[in-house]
């Protein structure tokens, strides 16, 4: 397009008007809203204002428009009296003018491979600053496309150096710059594209050391044009940008950059994003799980198959969520571009998983507790009377002693678990069934299991009753775990948290006063009543003496007793071994309860 067309001026303005109208413009075209247009901005300003400034000595690329057709012709009869052609006298050529057509033939026949003839030519013939002028206006054209004509005339001419025999102004010489800049842009362009960074950082070192560039003005254009460069084009990374700070000598720091302002700063932006980028790339191009922030990009960046996402969370801190909110907030407000080079990035799943670590003390204990309750103080129940000071000792103390000989049962079996790790989650994935194997828990079988058995196997001695118990309690453990429904336990964890932490002092001072009162009461046990005289009196009387448990007459008074009782059918089917133990149980009883009544006679 016409540079005066495209800056709306007429082709007469002078420099004032130029610089008046790019100024409007630029405001409305702005490099980060349209770098392309831009460009053809700032190329029409620089040529426009060139013209201008030179209107007096050079002739213009685009003159103005002259009539054409019978306009002409009538233009031309009214300026100029009829006369015959035989009146007209043709002024004879002189030599400047026979230099400016030999110039012109030259420079129409001129090419990249025979420049260096054409030009001796031209000094043979006395037009060689006219050769050289019409070659610039020739390169310098809009639609010009022999980007190898200028570099052969850049060399064989020195143009853009001390030894350059024609005079250009400072304007062209920008131009010029540019145009070679634009056509070395090419190469560096095609090497972006395919990723090849050293060879555009080679090919910029190799453009920094030519002769055309040696000046300070030039230099300065060349850092311009290659922070455009950056801004207009995409794919390079930050470590290529500090490279390229590096060549050129820029520091943010110290405030030493080329100008515009804003364009720098959009660089230093993208360069911040893309090292962000890089940072986490690295991260899961390790494969690592160790540090917060791989667990964090796992999580969010590469969520991956939902049983993974389970079994890093259960091993997640605080700090690990922090670190995924943290990420989530600059993907959303800082660089929304962040999800196009992590098109598997999930910004929500994570808070799915994020729960309160699992304290395996409490839990082990509440097993241990439930399993005083449903089977050690029932058993204890079915072999004599249990007096409620004796059950509430049991409850408290007996979980207690098992918790922590579990706990230091596992320190001792953890080196050998960590040992064995990865042969035993290989093994769990290969036979434990999925609704077992959960991903939240990560059952291992040996892990897990070896202690579970052998808790199993030593509770058998116990009789069956006691296995089933547990065998109950693990079944239980398996389908309730709060760690396979940690969102179900998550408000109840969080209102039990609350209440312990409102009521710390209350729960504390009521477990010292029933442990006092238990204490108090297995030291110094209530005195019970004599039962009133009824059946009983006659076994009462029987088993104190030297009556054997093991003779019949002992078995009549089980049955009899058995037969009084409040629930017969559980003693009517008594072995005779049984009903010995009984025996057995009643007269040590009795005969303690008679000493305490002798004792208190006296």
């Amino acid at each position: 397009m016409n540079p005066w067309t495209l800056l709306g001026l007429n082709d007469d303005a002078d420099e004032r008007a130029v610089k008046r109208q790019y100024a409007k413009l630029l405001k409305v075209t702005r490099p980060d809203d349209d770098p392309e247009a831009f460009q053809r901005l700032r190329e029409a300003y620089e040529r426009v204002l060139d013209w201008a400034r030179n209107r007096a000595d050079e002739d213009d690329e685009y003159p103005p428009a002259v009539a054409e057709g019978p306009a002409l012709e009538r233009s031309l009869k009214t300026a100029m009296p009829a006369h015959s052609p035989s009146d007209i006298v043709q002024p004879a050529q002189d030599a400047d003018t026979l230099a400016r057509q030999a110039a012109r033939q030259l420079v129409e026949q001129t090419t990249a491979q025979n420049l260096t003839h054409q030009h001796r030519l031209a000094v043979e013939q006395g037009c060689d600053l006219l050769f050289q002028q019409r070659l610039l206006d020739r390169c310098l054209e809009v639609d010009s496309s022999d980007c190898d004509l200028l570099k052969a005339a850049i060399q064989e001419l020195h143009w853009l150096t001390p030894w350059q025999s024609l005079r250009i102004s400072a304007d062209r010489e920008i131009q010029l710059t540019q145009r070679l800049l634009d056509n070395q842009g090419v190469s560096l362009e095609h090497a972006l594209t395919e990723g090849k960074e050293r060879q555009f950082l080679a090919a910029l070192q190799e453009l920094t050391q030519q002769p055309w560039l040696a000046s300070l003005e030039r230099r300065d254009q060349l850092q311009r044009w290659v922070m455009f460069f950056l801004h207009n084009h995409k794919g390079w990374s930050a470590a290529l940008f500090d490279r390229v700070c590096e060549l050129f000598g820029w520091d943010d720091r110290k405030g030493v950059f080329p100008e515009p302002e804003f364009i720098w700063r959009h660089l230093v932006e993208r360069c911040e994003k893309y090292a962000y980028i890089e940072h986490w790339q690295r991260l899961l191009a390790g494969g690592k799980t160790d540090s917060v922030e791989e667990k964090a990009a796992r999580l969010v960046l590469q969520p991956g198959r939902k049983v993974d996402r389970l079994r890093l969370a259960r091993y997640c801190n605080a700090d690990v969520w922090i670190a995924c909110e943290r990420l989530c907030s600059t993907v959303n407000h800082r660089y929304p571009e962040m999800l196009e080079a992590f098109p598997e990035a999930d910004l929500q799943s994570w808070r799915t998983l994020r729960v309160e670590p699992m304290n395996a003390a409490v839990w082990t204990w509440i097993g241990w507790m439930l399993f005083t309750a449903l089977f050690m103080i029932p058993n204890e129940m079915m072999k004599g009377p249990l007096d409620g000071v004796k059950a509430a000792v049991m409850l408290l103390m007996y979980p207690l002693f098992m918790t922590g000989l579990c706990l230091f049962a596992m320190r001792v079996w953890r080196p050998v678990c960590l040992a064995i790790e990865e042969a035993d989650e290989w093994i769990s994935d290969l036979l434990l069934p999925e609704w077992l194997h959960w991903p939240a828990s990560q059952a291992l079988l040996v892990r897990h299991g070896v202690p579970l058995v052998l808790i199993g196997v030593i509770l058998h001695s116990q009789g069956p009753a006691a296995q089933l118990c547990y065998s109950l309690l693990m079944v239980a453990w398996v389908f309730l775990s709060p760690y396979r429904h940690p969102q179900v336990y998550a408000p109840i964890r969080e209102a039990v948290k609350t209440f312990l932490h409102v009521n710390a002092r209350k729960i504390f001072l009521s477990i010292v006063v029933i442990a006092a009162f238990a204490i108090y009461a297995s030291l110094n046990p209530p005195i019970t009543k004599p039962a009133p005289a009824h059946h009983s009196e006659q076994t009462a009387q029987a088993l104190p003496g030297q009556l054997d448990c093991s003779s019949e007459q002992a078995m009549e008074l089980m049955d009899k007793e058995c037969r009084n009782a409040v629930l017969p059918e559980r003693c009517a089917d008594y072995s005779r071994e049984q009903k010995i133990s009984q025996c057995w149980r009643l007269r040590t009883r009795l005969q303690r309860e008679l000493g305490i009544q002798a004792t208190q006679g006296q």
